[in-house]
């Protein structure tokens, strides 16, 4: 039984990764599997204590995360007329939005702040982190925090310039609707789940 649960949590990690690759994210889909393999490995071993359950549980995880990456490859503006389609509540709207275009910008600003304090001196190596890590954690989330009041700030503008409130239809100069290649993906993963349950069925 043990087998059969980790073929299907492979089958659809790998299903979710070619989906990943589809939407041009190979190097999302390449960190996702190499994480996926790690924490397999790491979920065999005989660790003490709730670890063994730690890692079991975060490798069922990966595969929804690695799915959900996709949508980080789309617009935030055709997720919103999307939704829009569907007669979805605005606040749920501004809300998805909000978390999108704050998910996208999040790790640029975390960049910029390890850049800054390199450039600073103030940890030139891994080592000082080590030796001095509450003056790591003030150098990182103090900037952090400040940098995150502000973008919300930012992001909030951007949006009500480009008409967040609107009353009327949205539009999108992006293309929103299914195509074949979404059509092939649903069959896809139809013809999998088919598949990962009549394999069930048989061991």
């Amino acid at each position: 039984m043990l087998i059969v649960n980790l073929l299907e949590t492979v089958l659809l990690q790998a299903f979710a990764t070619a989906y990943l690759a589809a939407n041009g994210r190979t190097r999302s889909a390449t960190r996702t599997c190499v994480s996926f393999t790690v924490i397999c490995g790491l979920s065999f071993l005989p660790l003490p204590g709730l670890y063994g359950v730690l890692f079991v549980s975060m490798l069922h995880m990966i595969p929804p995360f690695t799915t959900g990456c996709a949508f980080f490859s789309l617009s935030p503006l055709a997720i919103m007329c999307a939704l829009d389609r569907w007669h979805l509540p605005q606040k749920f709207l501004v809300g998805i939005c909000m978390i999108f275009r704050f998910a996208s910008i999040l790790p640029f600003e975390m960049r910029s702040i390890l850049r800054g304090i390199r450039m600073r001196g103030i940890f030139p190596s891994l080592l000082g982190i080590v030796r001095h890590p509450a003056l790591a954690y003030e150098c990182f989330y103090t900037p952090l925090v400040m940098r995150s009041l502000r973008l919300s700030n930012e992001l909030a503008a951007s949006a009500e310039l480009r008409g967040i409130g609107i009353g009327t239809g949205r539009t999108s100069v992006y293309h929103v609707g299914f195509t074949l290649r979404d059509a092939m993906c649903a069959l896809v993963v139809t013809a999998a789940v088919a598949g990962i349950y009549a394999l069930e069925a048989v061991l």
